[in-house]
Parts: structure tokens; sequence; C-alpha cells
């Protein structure tokens, strides 16, 4: 036990940064701590240990939005008289997504599979000559609701589609295929809940998550021209290329956001895609850069830029060096090839520096 106690206080104390010196008389362990002062090695690993759990624990607004959806949903079914809200509050957490389109998308998969799952329930309960509740047939039914699923492509509803048939299926009153209607019913009381809250309160606006990205990308197309054309180097492109994809991506998502208010539509669709305009004009403007570094790449010559790319690449602090300045083994047409792709690279950065910079003063 004490060689398990010596080991685990060890690792303790190298994740968080403490100098641990094994224990001491009285059994308890020595640490040299880091920095000013010293305290109880227990007492400074508790302290690191909330501190790292609080800048790594994170709400969004999606959770507090699937409690509302929830909440509502619940208090719908129960206004309506049903006996198992539950299959409410089911529904609603299954759609809550981040985007208004997804859960849109969400709400129709879960509606044919829960529909699915209902039918095949009461085929089994009206015409299956023993009770469906033997768990061979719930078994065979099960795999039926799945395949079916599978077969129109309704993945996401799956889970849902199995849980309405097994609840109907092993119902004992009177009924099952009423039973099974009202909870079909309260499914869709809570997918029609959650989309319309996703869809009021405050939905998903990822702007800000898309200049971050443009500013990110913009800062990483510059070292890489200046190690390309005065380094002689060629970089590697592939963790631009999943930048660029992933504000493509973000992109699609923006387009599809609905207004955030219903009142005043027309005037929030056309303010949205004026926005959706200029944020595809500048990704264009950062694709002609990643076009015009993919071909510098593509060079098998080395040249070196002439005096105007020189002047330019100065205005953005990339400076030819002094063991490349007399570098003339290259020919005429391979300069005039480089600068040319240069002028195409820096024409495209100014102008998304400009027209950022007229954003950030709007």
């Amino acid at each position: 036990m004490v060689c398990i106690r010596f080991f685990v206080e060890k690792k303790i104390a190298q994740k968080w940064g403490l100098c641990y010196t094994g224990t001491g008389q009285n059994g308890m362990p020595r640490q040299a701590a880091k920095g000013r002062g010293s305290c109880g090695f227990y007492a400074k690993t508790r302290g690191i240990f909330f501190v790292h759990f609080i800048k790594g624990f994170h709400v969004g607004q999606r959770a507090a939005k699937t409690a509302i959806a929830v909440g509502l949903s619940l208090l719908v079914t129960q206004w309506m008289g049903s006996s198992l809200p539950i299959f409410a509050a089911i529904g609603a957490i299954s759609v809550m997504s981040r985007t208004w389109s997804d859960s849109m998308r969400e709400s129709f998969i879960q509606f044919a599979g829960t529909l699915v799952g209902y039918l095949v329930a009461c085929m089994f309960v009206l015409y299956l000559p023993w009770p469906p509740q033997f768990f061979l047939w719930m078994g065979i039914g099960t795999f039926l609701v799945i395949a079916l699923c599978i077969a129109l492509r309704l993945h996401f509803a799956i889970p849902l589609a199995s849980i309405v048939f097994a609840d109907v299926c092993l119902y004992t009153g009177d009924n099952a295929v009423v039973y099974g209607f009202h909870r079909f019913t309260d499914t869709i009381v809570g997918l029609v809940v959650a989309l319309l809250v996703n869809m009021v309160i405050r939905p998903y606006n990822n702007r800000g998550k898309i200049k971050k990205l443009m500013e990110k990308i913009q800062k990483m197309v510059l070292p890489l021209l200046g190690g390309r054309v005065l380094e002689h180097r060629y970089p590697d492109l592939s963790e631009l290329r999943a930048e660029m994809n992933l504000l493509s991506a973000e992109l699609k998502i923006f387009e599809q956001q609905p207004p955030i208010t219903l009142r005043r539509r027309a005037m929030h669709l056309t303010a949205r895609r004026q926005e959706a305009a200029y944020l595809r004009g500048c990704e264009q403007l950062l694709q002609k850069m990643v076009g015009e570094l993919e071909a510098l790449c593509n060079m098998d010559a080395n040249p070196i830029p002439g005096e105007m790319s020189q002047k330019r690449l100065g205005e953005h602090k990339l400076y030819l060096s002094k063991e490349l300045q007399n570098y003339v083994r290259c020919c005429e047409t391979d300069t005039v090839v480089l600068d040319y792709h240069i002028a195409n690279f820096l024409d495209a950065y100014d102008f998304l520096s400009a027209f950022r910079m007229q954003d950030t003063a709007a």
C-alpha cells in the first residue's frame, strides 16, 4: 500500500508541476513548492486540480435550451393529459442540435422513425397470433424496425423507433394501438417544442467563429509565403487546407440559419444574405492565397523575387536573406512566374486586410 501511495503521489506531482521527494518520517509527503513559498502537497494538489476543473467546465447555450425544451414538452403533454410524458422529453432531447437547420432535419428523421416503430408495433399487436411480449417476437420486431430504418436511411431515428416499438408491444392494457398512438403524439410534441425553442431562443450564430478562423488563416499564409520564396523551402500546407475546409463548413452553416426573429423577416433575410456574401468574398480571397501558395510549391525552380516583389514583401516585413541576394542560378522566366504568383498573393492579402479593417471600423 505504501508503494502504491508513493507511486500515485509521484504521478500527481509530475502532472501538476510539484517537485515531490517522497514521504518523511511521519508518513507525510515531502515536496518543494514551485515558485515562492511552500504549502502542503495535498493542499496544493487540490487547489491546482480545482483551478483546472473550473477552466475546463463549460455549459453551452444548447444545454440550457435542451432543459427549456424538456420542461415545456412535459408541460404541454401533462396539459394534454398524457399518462406517460417521458416520450415527449425523449423527443425533445433527441433533436436539440447546434443549429436550427440540423434540428429541422433531425425532427423529420425522428418523426419518420417513430412512425415506423409505431406501425410495426401495431402490426405485431393486431396480426400476430401469439402475445408479442414473448422475447423471440420482441427480438424479431426490433430487428425489423432497425432494418426498415436503415432501408429508409433513418439511421439517426433507430433508438427512438425501437423504444416506441418495445413500449407498445410490452403494453398489457386494453388497447395497445390507442396507447401506442398516444406515445407517438407525445414524441411529436417533444420534437415540435424542441424545434421551436431552438429557432426562437438565441439561434446559433457562428459569425464570430468565422471571423476568428479567417484571422487565423490570414496569419498562417504570410509566413508560409516567406518560407517558400525567401528561404526556398517547401512548406506543408495540410494544416492550412484543413482550416479552409473548416471555414467552408462554418460558412455553409451560417447561410442555412434562419433570421434571428420572425418579425421584420424580409429585412433580416436581406441583411443575412449581404453578410453571407461578404464572408464568402473573404473566403474567396483566402482561397486565392492558398491557390497561389500551392502554385509556388509546385514550382521546381527556386528563383529570387524581382525588385518589385522584394519591395512588396518588405512592406509585410518579409526580407530576403543576404545569402540569397546574389542567387542567380535560375533563368529569368522562372523569376517572372514567381513574381506573378507573389503579386497575386499579395493583392488578395491586401484586399482582405482592407475588407477586415472596414468591417472592424463599422
